[in-house]
């Protein structure tokens, strides 16, 4: 709720004066901090836990060693114990609590002991649940024998209420008396393990306890905020060196504030970071502060973190202090300014309580680009913004958040198509080249909905060269624009990203614009490194290692060198394969390059993803257009598929072997056959199965027939596919032959086939990078059934992928670097 107050201050020359203040202080706030320091927490107890409990040993002899000195304390003090107990029980609550009515906060005395009660209960609740659904060695870090020599889990409750009430009082940095009476709470704690009355893992996590218990109140229903209002946030202005008559937030409604608010509020509101005030000085100049409060700044230092972690070519700035964010800050927009670019000076800055103030220039008569109708924008004032762009950029200065609302125009755009650029939050100075580039798309995707896709591309090749174009098409991605600017083309569909580039394309009909991947990870990445993680732990877990060891030892080294020459191979028939079937003539050693650089990506990306997607690269680097490549892809996927399945049949035929084959039930295989094909073909029958099987397999046929059809009518080049692809599968059945023979085992080459399609055909469907835990668990499994013991058999499946996928990864890792010096990928 807005409030109108008036302050009495005394002027430099110490006559009374009154500053008019027009605000909506939030008393109560929600800290992210809190947030974090919960989830933190909650961790920790975990930690705790699973130390205690699969580190009994360590622990226990922690304790013990700890104990030791009880008869020394017990010499020195008299029950020492009873007193710690009485001053955490009695002593910390008492002054915590009287401190705070002497604030005269009532409101926080009651949620100070509602906290407490909420932990005392908790860890009652914790400590009966782990009595009697705990495990042996979950129990045994936590308790203690009595008297009688029982095992009792002992979490001392009052311990973790007076950590709830402390956590609830405020930050530990507020006040002396939460200090102090934290560093009471770790002396009685230590006192307590020292005396055996609990241990060192149950000590810890009741205060764990009290503490995510108090996090979670404080969470839930905010906290007092320690920002600058009122009287502080006046004194902050004068402490910049202003002397205020009167001070309007900006997001504030009032009849009676000066007629420039509005102006102030839709020009700076929705742009700045932080609390924006229109500051009136005794002299009448009109100025801007911007409040940047101290509980909002580690989101947007984790978003900038995160974004700098995620993104290449973004450096991180390391804004570990509200002040440190606020001087860079400044740093960027004084940089821009001296380097003749039309944006707010930076005329002083204070800090109060928990919030930074920055004074600066208001520009007179403006207003964002975004509520410039459409029809008033003239090419001079695209040139204008292209201007002041590419001179902030001629000063090595990026701004990284450039959209409709950051940029201000002047009202006469006729007359006067005046420019500035506002809000250099996220800005550097000695920026990268990359950086620059996405200022510029940020330009184009940000005009596109405004002007249209045609006015937009013609004001950039105004504004720069093909060349450079041709840089910055590859960026138009809605990961790099600014939020503001993903709403308006989501907007207009019609004129999208995609329909820029279009235009783009038709101007110059020569130019690669190929999205360029700045991602360096994203959520997909995490997921399947995560579930690899997951699924390698259960695979490790499931072995008898001992057993496994023994059988390593026990291996051929030629054979394993024959198993990796095998795998080396796969390289070259995977090479072949893309040559044969390209539209366009391909250097043999870089194709190959590029196949054993697609062994670096099988770290991250589901097996088979990591070739289609660099073979897609390569193509497009030679011109291939888009629709092309992608048939080129998919026809080497799709004959690869095809000499897989042939031959194995021609394999079974020429050796007559049965092996493994022979122990099928004929019968019992048809039926599913049989059965499979009868639940697919009345599945068909229903439209919308039909449809769907349509849009999936119809695209791939439509891309594949006509570059086949092409193909048909070289038999060289069909031949040489064919070989590659055999070449290919070949490598990988020889791969694992040859560790099957290492270890002293045979199966027909058959039956090695069989078990190799198995695997592959399972690592292909789980979304794991490379197919990792599926294929271990498939290959296993079948070596298994085929009579070989469990121990070797997983022996084998190591070994195999030891040398089919982990050994080829830093081989994979330097044929990337190759490759993008050169500019293949």
């Amino acid at each position: 709720m807005a409030s109108d107050a008036l302050v009495d201050q005394p002027t430099p020359s110490a006559a009374p004066s009154q500053v008019r203040i027009v605000d909506a202080p939030q008393e109560r706030v929600h800290r992210f901090t809190d947030l974090l320091s919960l989830i933190a927490t909650m961790l920790g107890i975990v930690l705790v836990l699973l130390i205690g409990a699969y580190a009994t040993g360590t622990t226990q002899g922690i304790t013990e060693d700890v104990s030791g000195f009880a008869r020394i304390l017990q010499r020195l003090l008299v029950a020492p114990v009873n007193i710690f107990s009485g001053i955490v029980t009695l002593v910390i609550p008492t002054v915590v609590i009287i401190d705070m009515a002497i604030r005269r906060e009532p409101r926080r005395i009651l949620e100070m002991m509602g906290a407490a009660v909420l932990a005392f209960v908790a860890t009652v609740i914790a400590a009966l649940t782990t009595t009697y659904f705990g495990a042996d060695e979950l129990i045994n870090s936590l308790a203690i024998r009595n008297s009688e020599g029982d095992l009792v889990v002992s979490l001392p409750a009052y311990i973790a209420a007076v950590a709830a009430l402390l956590t609830a009082a405020g930050l530990r940095s507020s006040h002396k008396v939460l200090s102090w009476s934290w560093n009471l709470v770790w002396a009685s704690i230590a006192v307590a393990v020292i005396s055996s009355i609990v241990t060192l893992p149950a000590a810890l996590v009741t205060v764990l306890i009290g503490r995510a218990t108090g996090l979670v109140l404080r969470w839930s229903i905010g906290s007092t905020a320690d920002r600058a209002y009122g009287e502080a946030l006046v004194a902050g202005i004068r402490r910049a060196g202003f002397e205020p008559k009167e001070l309007v937030r900006a997001d504030v409604h009032d009849e009676f504030a000066a007629v420039e608010l509005d102006e102030v509020s839709a020009a700076m509101g929705r742009t700045r970071q932080g609390r924006i005030y229109s500051l009136t000085t005794r002299e009448n100049h009109h100025l801007l502060a911007v409040a940047l409060d101290g509980d909002q700044h580690a989101a947007g230092f984790l978003v900038k973190f995160w974004n700098g972690l995620r993104l290449r070519g973004i450096n991180a700035r390391a804004d570990v202090s509200l002040r440190h964010s606020a001087e860079a800050t400044a740093l960027v927009s004084h940089a821009a300014r001296t380097a003749g670019v039309r944006t707010a000076r930076v005329l002083g800055m204070s800090h109060v309580r928990d919030t930074m103030l920055i004074i600066y220039q208001r520009p007179a008569h403006v207003r964002p680009l975004s509520s410039v109708p459409a029809e008033d924008v003239t090419d001079g004032l695209l040139d204008a913004i292209w201007q002041q762009v590419g001179q902030a950029h001629d000063a090595g200065i990026s701004h990284r958040s450039l959209s409709a609302d950051t940029i201000l125009v002047g009202d006469d755009i006729a007359a006067d198509p005046t420019v500035w650029l506002t809000s250099w939050e996220l800005g550097e100075v000695a920026t990268a080249t990359l950086a620059k580039r996405i200022d510029l798309a940020q330009v184009l995707g940000m005009l596109a909905p405004i002007v249209g896709r045609e006015r937009a591309v013609d004001s950039a090749l105004r504004a720069m060269t093909e060349e450079d174009l041709e840089q910055v098409a590859p960026l138009l991605q809605m990961i790099v624009m600014p939020r503001s600017t993903r709403h308006e083309l989501r907007a207009h569909k019609d004129k999208a990203l995609q329909t820029v580039r279009s235009e783009i394309i038709e101007r110059m009909p020569d130019a690669d614009i190929e999205s360029e991947n700045i991602q360096r990870f994203g959520w997909r990445t995490i997921l399947t490194l995560f579930l690899g993680v997951v699924a390698a732990a259960i695979i490790l877990a499931s072995f008898n290692t001992q057993e496994v060891l023994a059988a390593l030892s026990e291996a051929n080294l030629w054979w394993l060198l024959a198993s990796f020459g095998w795998a080396l191979l796969t390289f070259v028939g995977a090479g072949l394969a893309l040559i044969a079937f390209s539209p366009v003539k391909l250097p043999w050693f870089r194709t190959i390059l590029v196949q054993v650089a697609a062994a670096y990506l099988a770290i991250a990306v589901p097996a088979g993803v990591g070739p289609a997607a660099l073979n897609m690269r390569m193509l497009s680097k030679r011109r291939v257009a888009s629709p092309l490549a992608v048939a080129t892809v998919a026809l080497v996927q799709v004959s690869g598929v095809v000499v897989t399945v042939v031959g194995l049949v021609a394999l079974s035929l020429i050796t007559g072997s049965e092996g493994t084959l022979a122990q099928l039930p004929s019968t019992s295989v048809l039926i599913g056959v049989g059965a499979v094909a009868l639940v697919v073909a009345l599945s068909l029958t229903v439209p919308k199965v039909r449809s769907f099987a349509a849009a999936r397999v119809m695209p791939m046929l439509r891309q594949t027939w006509p570059r086949l059809s092409q193909v048909l009518g070289q038999p060289w080049r069909l031949a040489l596919g064919l070989g590659g692809n055999l070449l290919l599968t070949v490598g990988y059945v020889g791969a694992f032959w040859s560790a099957l023979e290492a270890f002293g085992q045979s199966l027909p080459v058959v039956d090695v086939a069989v078990l190799f399609f198995l695997g592959n055909a399972v690592g292909a469907v789980v979304p794991t990078p490379g197919g990792l835990g599926a294929v271990e668990l498939a290959l296993t499994g079948g070596l298994t059934g085929a009579g070989i013991p469990t121990a070797v058999a997983a022996s084998v499946v190591v070994i195999y992928r030891l040398i089919t996928y982990w050994l080829r990864i830093p081989l994979g890792w330097i044929a990337m670097r190759y490759l993008q010096n050169k500019g293949e990928v």
